[in-house]
């Protein structure tokens, strides 16, 4: 922000020889009417103030240090190529001063300082932990700024790194770098365009805002009026398709009726010769016909009898056939029949044969079965007796009992009544 703000603090006295008069200005717009977007640009192509190159300088020195700071990963993790780097770089007596030695324990000082922040785990409720932390970064930092020196001071020396390990696309430094790059640019514009022309800018694209806006509304007005005018174009497209529809119609309609009459007058004309052909046929067709009928009559009588013929001779042929064929039939099916005959006998006694088989194979088993039978209806006979004999026994014990216990009950009653009557007699 104050970069941005620093070009407005110029004096305008300092810059007395690139500040143009009114008129001058004026001009200026006049010749570029033609070319607008050439009022936007500044008329000055060189930074001439001091402090505008100064300030150019630090944003270019800041984009140098961007690039050195994307190449430390490398340069602290490729030992040999930088001794190799060096050696190639720096000039003997350079190199006679130790100054391979200290770029390199300077390199291994920032990769250690590195490797051990990385592997530190800081706490934030620690504080002890926290100054750490707080510490490590300063030295990281420190060390940084003196590699940059180092690349700032020997620019062949980067130059050659560059070479040898190509392109680095770190996407953070990249961004970084474009938006600085595009803050170079924006700045150098801003430094090259003096108070009067900011303000001749200023007004430009004021000018070219009302415009706009009176273009937009123009626009907007001469459309309204574009689709009024369509619709009445459409209304008046449909009045004249309707009317030309109705013309149409018209047109197929005489057509039509002239069609249909043309018609009519053929049909009529046509119809009279054929009825006049008509007659004329009939008339010969009657003779004709006479005389067919009595050539058919004659061929009618000579079918008639060919086909009575025909039909006695079929007649006798077929009987004959179906004589044959009754005969051939008969035997066909006394054959067959004496056949099933045969194999039924042989069948038969057969079954007859196993019959008498099972017959006495069953026979003993039988009259075991019999046996079986008889013992069981035994047994079941005696259970029967055994049963009702128990009940019996069973049905007389209880008629004893209750004749029993009717004799006690009557007998303790009676005991009970001479016993009261001796209590009484004695009170008395």
């Amino acid at each position: 922000m104050a970069l941005a703000k620093m070009p407005n603090s110029i004096d305008p006295m300092k810059m007395g020889s690139s500040i143009g008069s009114t008129s001058v200005m004026g001009v200026r717009r006049q010749k570029f009417k033609l070319e607008p977007l050439k009022v936007l640009e500044p008329s000055n192509k060189k930074l001439n103030l001091p402090e505008s190159q100064r300030i150019m300088f630090i944003i270019e020195r800041l984009i140098k240090k961007i690039e050195i700071v994307d190449y430390i990963s490398l340069i602290v993790n490729n030992e040999e190529k930088i001794k190799d780097l060096i050696r190639l770089s720096f000039s003997e007596e350079e190199r006679n001063s130790s100054m391979e030695e200290k770029l390199v324990s300077m390199f291994q000082n920032h990769k250690r300082l590195i490797d051990t922040y990385n592997k530190g785990e800081f706490k934030t409720e620690d504080s002890v932990s926290s100054q750490k932390k707080d510490s490590l970064e300063h030295l990281i930092k420190s060390s940084c700024k003196d590699i940059i020196r180092v690349m700032n001071n020997k620019p062949s020396f980067f130059e050659n790194i560059k070479i040898e390990f190509g392109k680095i696309n770190n996407p953070q430094l990249v961004e970084f770098k474009n938006l600085m790059n595009e803050l170079k640019e924006l700045m150098n514009e801003r430094l090259l365009t003096t108070p009067n022309e900011q303000k001749e800018k200023l007004d430009y694209l004021k000018e070219l805002l009302l415009r706009e806006k009176a273009n937009n509304e123009l626009i907007n007005k001469l459309k309204d009026e574009l689709d009024v005018a369509m619709a009445d174009k459409e209304k008046e497209i449909q009045h004249r398709n309707d009317q030309i529809r109705r013309l149409d119609n018209d047109l197929k309609n005489v057509e039509k009726f002239s069609t249909d009459l043309i018609k009519r007058t053929k049909m009529d004309a046509e119809q009279q010769e054929a009825s006049e052909m008509k007659a004329s046929e009939g008339r010969k067709s009657k003779l004709q016909n006479q005389l067919n009928s009595s050539k058919q009559e004659l061929q009618n009588l000579i079918r008639e009898h060919r086909e009575q013929e025909q039909i006695l001779r079929k007649e006798k042929w077929k009987h004959e056939t179906n004589v044959e064929g009754l005969l051939s039939r008969y035997d066909d099916d006394m054959t067959k029949k004496q056949n099933e005959l045969d194999e039924i006998e042989a069948l038969y006694e057969e079954e007859k044969k196993q019959l008498q088989e099972l017959e006495e194979k069953f026979k003993p088993l039988e009259e075991e079965y019999t046996k079986i039978l008889e013992e069981r209806r035994m047994q079941e006979r005696i259970r029967r007796m055994e049963e009702e004999s128990l009940n019996k026994k069973i049905k007389a014990a209880v008629i004893i009992q209750s004749y029993w216990r009717g004799f006690k009950l009557r007998k303790g009653l009676f005991k009970k009544k001479g016993k009261a009557k001796k209590g009484k007699k004695a009170k008395k």
